[in-house]
């Protein structure tokens, strides 16, 4: 039986990368979308791919006050 994947779900495992997703985990918060080695092996995912500020670890920035930079409105 295959999941039910979304348009925006991912199609390769989320913890070894390599295989098709033909499991879903649910967890308390979403779910994971795996293998099914690594579904029955209990792998965790390998990365959050979109957390709050993106993959690059971003921060926000000190001064929330501060405008940002739009250009010079020419």
């Amino acid at each position: 039986m295959t999941p039910d994947l979304s348009v925006t779900d991912v199609r390769t495992c989320e913890a070894c990368w390599r295989a098709p997703v033909t499991a879903v985990r649910h967890t308390a918060h979403d779910r994971d979308l795996l293998c099914r080695a690594c579904a029955e092996g209990g792998c965790p995912r390998r990365v959050d791919l979109f957390p709050p500020y993106g993959i690059y670890r971003l921060h926000r920035p000190l001064n929330q006050s501060a405008a940002p930079i739009r250009g010079d409105g020419r």
